[in-house]
């Protein structure tokens, strides 16, 4: 007979995994436990049925405090639902970030926070019908650590919008990943660059949204597969005590974009790449047993720049022979995926990253292989 606060751990673990802070007492769901025990012995056929959250959380959140969490990655969302007839949001902020709000699964407006204040307007003049409401960060988290402090109204207990996802993708890389320079109109960046980073609009969210997939993104520009492998395991990447459960949310899916930056200074040689790229995928595997993990490539590296290196070969062919190293020893589970080197035609984004257009077909490409590969 399993007793009844193992089985409680079991469902709280079932819940955290779902994205779902549970309303109900531990004590309580324990006490009706150890009655079905006391009863018959078995675990009883069906539980009381939890509220859905008021408030969803995905991405690395920081439940310290549990009902104000901070969190700092690209992409980190807090979706709720409203019924009113305006909303705002208290977040403070340690920096200077952005959040995309979109409302019934159309973007509106961007929020540009600031340490000075924390209530910010989301919604306005509302028609008063139910709406599901999420805010995105768009920002890196070298630009700041936001804590979440609440919605006013605060939302009503009921079904949270979208409800999770059976489909789970991560997405591990650099700039290119959380979106860098994708709003802008050239490849001048000014002062302010990052205001003109989006990572909703960058290709790991267009393939989650293609996909009807939850993401979660972990990147941040300029970092080698060294440093990422340093900060891959962070809640909260700018403090080295944090650390990530990974029991928390499991992808189905590992998406590793990284390399890029490995030949900022010329050709790094086999030897090298190998011994930290495929120290990484390892670790990576360790973490997810389970899940399919795509090594990317592309789309900034070429031939031609820098001059003599033959960057993007030696890179294809790195990346490769770590692929292939993984499946002979007997993970099959492990494949290559490269995104074509950007053209002219779709535009640059600023400091010659790729535009919105171009990461737009760089996320139809990716949601295409998942389909094929995993029949989604």
């Amino acid at each position: 007979m399993v007793p009844a606060v193992a089985t409680v751990s079991r469902l709280r673990r079932a819940m955290r995994n779902a994205g779902v802070r549970s309303v109900v007492p531990g004590a309580l769901l324990t006490g009706l436990l150890s009655c079905a025990h006391a009863a018959g012995g078995r675990e009883p056929p069906f539980l009381p049925a939890l509220p859905e959250p008021a408030v969803r959380f995905l991405g690395r959140f920081d439940v310290t405090d549990a009902e104000h969490p901070r969190f700092a990655w690209s992409g980190s969302t807090i979706a709720t639902h409203f019924a009113g007839k305006s909303l705002h949001v208290h977040l403070k902020d340690t920096g200077y970030d952005e959040l995309q709000v979109v409302v019934d699964g159309v973007p509106t407006r961007v929020l540009a926070t600031n340490p000075s204040r924390d209530d910010y307007e989301i919604v306005a003049a509302s028609d008063g019908a139910v709406h599901e409401v999420l805010l995105v960060k768009r920002t890196e988290a070298r630009m700041g650590e936001l804590q979440f402090l609440g919605f006013d109204p605060p939302p009503s207990p009921g079904p949270s919008r979208p409800r999770a996802s059976p489909h789970r993708l991560e997405l591990i890389g650099d700039s290119i990943t959380a979106g860098y320079g994708d709003e802008s109109s050239g490849v001048t960046c000014p002062v302010a660059s990052l205001s003109f980073e989006n990572e909703y609009a960058s290709y790991g969210a267009v393939a989650s949204r293609s996909l009807g997939a939850e993401h979660v993104t972990i990147a941040w520009a300029g970092k080698t597969t060294e440093e990422m492998t340093k900060l891959f395991e962070r809640t909260l990447p700018a403090r080295a005590d944090s650390h990530w459960d990974f029991t928390r949310w499991t992808p189905e899916v590992v998406v590793v974009n990284l390399g890029t930056n490995d030949f900022n200074r010329g050709d790094p040689g086999q030897a090298t790449f190998l011994r930290t790229y495929s120290a990484f995928l390892l670790r990576v595997r360790a973490i997810y047993p389970d899940a399919k993990i795509v090594c990317a490539l592309g789309p900034m590296l070429t031939d031609s720049y820098p001059p003599g290196v033959h960057a993007l070969t030696h890179a294809r062919a790195y990346i490769t022979l770590a692929v292939e190293s993984m499946r002979a020893s007997g993970d099959a589970n492990v494949s290559f995926l490269e995104f074509p080197t950007q053209g002219a035609a779709e535009g640059r984004g600023c400091d010659y990253h790729p535009s919105k257009k171009t990461h737009a077909r760089m996320g139809e490409q990716l949601a295409s292989a998942l389909r094929e590969k995993l029949q989604w």
